[in-house]
């Protein structure tokens, strides 16, 4: 029972971390896109975002005591990790400018596929008909939002090949988070070291440009640290803490509702149109990945049923109580 309740109890922490990360990132398309309106170029963006955000999470390992030392294998896998994330974040932040945020957050999504699929294919998870229908469904309502974007909106393909992009990259990225021994560190250790290759490309590629490193205005600031708290500070942690309790397949399943909440946050900041379909395709998601947390608990209580059920003696007497 107490291993059951632990268990339990894991499933339900992965869950809540899964969806903090997605209120965090689903904001991120508007709050990027707002930030390119007071002229802040994409490289300065992400040496702020990335450079200030990571000050955080050192300070936060620091502050903390947490153990930081690594093997040195273990220290370049998730160097290399990183890496992964250099390519998923320059394209998803150039996706920003050639289509609405919400757009390429959906787009985003495929790394679904990319992390189930992979993960099957090495062992690590079952492709069970559960895991299965979700996705169906997941990718039934990420269809209908793209092709019924929403008035005024066209896809621009040169944004929808950087945001595939960066959805591959992503799922890598997503899957080395899953790797066993890196689960087995502090999320903030984790993201600590994998920030450092983005940071770095991030920097040179912003010196070779001719772009400033630092932003040149306080609205600009703004939003420098508002990215910085809350998509690489709040959003990277919490993924990382989720995938720690539920795998990186489930977290990925789960995550699918940041979309939802970013075009939300489109209609709220950027003042985004939303069709019928795409309302639809929401409805889609939401109701995929709830179906799934439920079948899941449902599946626990079967399972630990048959087990009490087993434990009883085949040829045991049961006496009235007297």
């Amino acid at each position: 029972m107490g291993r059951h309740m632990n268990s339990l109890d894991s499933r339900v922490k992965g869950f809540l971390f899964v969806m903090i990360t997605c209120i965090a990132y689903g904001l991120m398309p508007a709050l990027t896109q707002l930030s390119y309106q007071s002229e802040l170029s994409v490289s300065t963006m992400l040496v702020g975002r990335i450079g200030f955000g990571a000050v955080l999470i050192w300070m936060t390992i620091f502050l903390r005591r947490l153990p930081y030392k690594v093997e040195r294998k273990h220290l370049v896998f998730m160097l290399f990790t990183g890496c992964a994330s250099v390519v998923q974040m320059i394209s998803m932040s150039e996706s920003y400018r050639y289509l609405p945020g919400a757009i390429t957050s959906l787009l985003m999504f495929l790394y679904v596929s990319i992390v189930v699929i992979i993960e099957v294919l090495v062992g690590r998870e079952r492709f069970d008909r559960t895991r299965s229908l979700c996705l169906v469904c997941s990718f039934g309502g990420l269809f209908l939002v793209i092709w019924t974007p929403g008035e005024g909106i066209e896809l621009n393909w040169t944004g929808v090949i950087l945001a595939l992009a960066a959805a591959f990259f992503y799922g890598l990225y997503a899957i080395g988070l899953g790797e066993k021994r890196t689960r087995a560190l502090d999320s903030e250790v984790v993201i600590g070291y994998m920030l450092l290759p983005p940071l770095f490309f991030s920097l040179v590629r912003c010196l070779v440009a001719g772009e400033p490193v630092l932003p040149q205005t306080l609205r600009q600031a703004w939003y420098i640290v508002l990215l910085a708290f809350l998509c690489v500070f709040v959003a990277a942690i919490s993924f990382c803490k989720g995938v720690k309790y539920i795998g990186s397949s489930n977290a990925a399943i789960f995550n699918t509702v940041e979309p939802v909440i970013a075009y939300f946050a489109g209609i709220l900041l950027m003042n985004d149109k939303v069709s019928s379909g795409a309302v639809l395709g929401g409805a889609l998601i939401l109701g995929s990945v709830i179906y799934l947390n439920l079948e899941k608990r449902m599946t626990s209580s079967q399972k630990r049923s048959a087990i009490l059920q087993k434990s009883v003696p085949y040829n045991a007497k049961t006496e009235p109580l007297e």
